[in-house]
């Protein structure tokens, strides 16, 4: 039997967006003209599976196994096609049928429709079982919170253990006993905020505001180390990230690339996600150890690449792009260690 594939199980949600663009936001009961009218495909847990897959190349590397659900419709459909075309592996993405949510009078209106149906009833077996289970999984916040909750634990009780790498988005508050459970947890600015209560607003026009963030994401790090927390990311947009390295105790930061020209941000996130991902992944079947600081460096080249190109996930650098510098990038001192 050939030796066993490496394997990241993207457990999360396929959203459909329908995206009209206006001069300004319509009052309740007003109708105005679009400027524009577009279709996306995403979803976090898509964006991160689909990140993953070009990162390694369109999976010659390792499988990426994406497990969710979409609806019984064109839509559902053509996120599962475009996903297989990047590499995913989609056959564990049920269709659903059925699924109908009602919402109010919204400017934006966010269906879960089959996202709400992935339940930990419905999850595959191979996922937990030793000989097929995966060598990381990653979840995100927008499936029930019981499926990731159930994840988790699982993942925790299995022999050998099962990494999990948690990027809780949206945020809600978690039980505390979830953070010891999870091998590597990504966060952003807000998210840490409403997960630790570190309130991080510094005004824009703080000339020391770079430093100040980092002060902050020192002080919600340490909230979350002090709750069993290993590995932990915190990612400030343009500034950079802060992260803890739970082997050596070190916090450090790295400075995110000076961008000459920013097309699009969106999916730039789960970019970042999924570089980590793959880094740990490949390192762990060379068998050499995971460092976050190397997963930091590497998630902050591809995201520099992603924010360069327009659309979510044709915008995702492929593996061999990281192999250079990110282009139309100023240089800056990126790296500096915090003790």
């Amino acid at each position: 039997m050939p030796p066993k594939k490496p394997t990241i199980a993207v457990v999360g949600s396929l959203n459909y967006d329908l995206v009209t663009r206006v001069p300004r936001l319509p009052n309740l009961g007003e109708t105005l003209t679009a400027r524009s009218f577009g279709t996306n495909c995403g979803g976090k847990g898509a964006n991160q599976a689909v990140a993953a897959a070009r990162l390694a190349d369109s999976c010659e590397k390792l499988d990426v196994k994406m497990v969710g659900a979409v609806g019984g419709d064109g839509f559902g459909q053509e996120m599962k096609d475009e996903m297989r075309k990047h590499g995913v592996d989609v056959r564990d993405v049920r269709v659903v049928d059925g699924v109908d949510d009602t919402t109010g009078d919204n400017r934006i209106m966010i269906t879960p429709g089959a996202n709400a149906c992935v339940l930990p009833s419905t999850l595959p077996t191979w996922l937990f079982d030793p000989p097929t289970s995966p060598d990381l999984i990653v979840l995100q916040l927008e499936i029930p919170l019981e499926t990731v909750e159930h994840i988790i634990t699982r993942c925790a009780q299995s022999h050998p253990r099962i990494p999990v790498v948690l990027n809780p988005a949206p945020a809600v508050p978690l039980d505390e006993s979830i953070y010891s459970k999870v091998e590597i947890l990504i966060v952003n600015e807000s998210e840490a905020a409403l997960l630790t209560g570190v309130d991080f607003t510094v005004p824009e026009t703080n000339p020391e505001r770079q430093e100040a963030l980092k002060l902050k994401a020192k002080e919600a790090v340490d909230w979350l180390i002090k709750r069993g927390a290993r590995d932990v990311v915190v990612t400030l947009g343009a500034y950079g990230a802060y992260y803890h390295d739970h082997q050596s105790g070190d916090h450090g930061w790295f400075n995110a690339h000076r961008i000459e020209h920013v097309v699009d941000s969106t999916g730039a996130g789960d970019t970042f996600v999924g570089a980590i991902a793959v880094n740990y992944v490949e390192l762990k079947h060379a068998e050499r150890e995971f460092c976050i600081e190397g997963g930091v460096s590497i998630a902050t080249d591809a995201a520099a690449w992603s924010v360069q190109r327009s659309g979510t996930w044709h915008s995702m650098p492929l593996g061999q792009e990281l192999q250079k510098p990110p282009v139309n990038t100023r240089a800056s001192d990126s790296k500096s260690d915090l003790h």
